[in-house]
């Protein structure tokens, strides 16, 4: 590395070819001006460290999705590639989940780097990435299988990552990176990009700020779905017990004073919901008749009886007779007459559980 003289001194600044390269990168990036794409260092004492913001391409379900990656240049820059990771992981065959580092060739493999890709080729390779993801290499591998065999499914989650990304974005529109952002190692980035320093190691590195910066932990997407998902849309078990009714359950004072109502009073309710939907879905069952309505059904089957087993008789004498028939009175009792009266006597006895079809 070259020597870079003190600000204070006469000697001219002299940078490294890395940073004078970098520096190039900037005029050209904003020379090109990709569309959906911004890019800036994160301090202007420090062109090592960026930091970028990427838009979902337009017509893809990326769209309307906004994305922050962090860029690291080191002192071989342009003979190999800067580390690039997402800051805003999203869920995607070919971005790591708990690095947030995208799967591109040139950037994993030295080999197929080349010094004339510039940092606009980089991030517009990304940008397109997202879109267009190679299911050949992935390094998520749960996101790869969402696509194969339910792709509904992966875009509802690409959609609720868009739509957490604006409001990550929202949250953060006024609030400038470089304060936040600390500077770590090189060789540090390769895990992720740290925003919480221990106490132990304060001491040691440089935080470009004027006041303490604010405790932030880096969550990624699939932990934020997961927790949420599972508090919208969770229902209580069968067997799960409120914990507060199982604290008051032996005091009918305090149950009172919980639920409004006595203890038997609800019981008394629920039996008599229960026995209403009872009726709606079965119908209503027969209960064991009162005295009245035996009475009832015992005479109508009597008077039934007398029709089918007792027709009206007619003397063979008054058949062809015109003569109207003589008045009644206490004249002699027919023989038939004697024999209804005896069979109704001897049908009021009967049970009338017998009778029943």
């Amino acid at each position: 590395m070259a020597d870079k003289s003190r600000p204070d001194s006469d000697k001219p600044v002299i940078f490294s070819r890395a940073h004078l390269l970098i520096e190039r990168e900037y005029e050209n990036f904003q020379k090109d001006n990709p569309w959906g794409i911004e890019a800036r260092p994160l301090t202007n004492e420090n062109v090592f460290e960026w930091v970028a913001k990427m838009r979902g391409l337009q017509d893809t379900v990326w769209e309307g999705g906004t994305f922050t990656l962090y860029i690291k240049f080191d002192e071989h820059f342009n003979v190999r590639p800067p580390d690039v990771c997402f800051h805003t992981i999203p869920f995607h065959p070919n971005v790591d989940m708990i690095t947030g580092r995208p799967c591109i060739d040139f950037l994993d493999n030295y080999s197929q780097w080349k010094e004339t890709y510039s940092l606009t080729k980089i991030l517009v390779t990304i940008q397109d990435l997202l879109a267009n993801p190679d299911l050949s290499k992935p390094v998520n591998g749960e996101a790869a299988e969402m696509i194969m065999r339910s792709p509904h499914t992966y875009r509802q989650m690409v959609l609720d990552c868009v739509v957490a990304s604006q409001r990550v974005e929202d949250s953060y529109q006024s609030i400038d990176p470089a304060k936040y952002i600390i500077q770590t190692p090189h060789a540090d980035l390769e895990s992720r990009v740290r925003f919480k320093v221990p106490d132990t190691q304060k001491s040691s590195r440089k935080i470009f700020t004027s006041r303490p910066p604010a405790k932030m932990a880096k969550l990624s997407f699939e932990d934020y779905h997961v927790t949420w998902s599972g508090i919208a849309t969770s229902k209580a078990r069968q067997d799960l017990k409120n914990p507060l009714l199982e604290a008051i359950k032996d005091k009918p004072a305090l149950q009172k004073a919980h639920l409004g109502l006595p203890q038997e009073e609800i019981e008394e309710q629920m039996k008599r919901q229960l026995e209403e939907h009872e009726t709606l879905m079965y119908g209503r069952f027969r209960t064991k008749p009162s005295e009245e309505e035996e009475r009832a059904v015992k005479l109508a089957r009597l008077n039934k009886m007398k029709k089918i087993y007792l027709p009206p008789r007619m003397s063979p004498t008054n058949i062809h007779s015109t003569e109207p028939p003589p008045p009644s009175g206490k004249g002699k009792e027919e023989p038939w007459e004697k024999e209804v009266d005896d069979l109704v006597a001897w049908t009021s006895k009967l049970d009338a559980k017998a009778l029943e079809v």
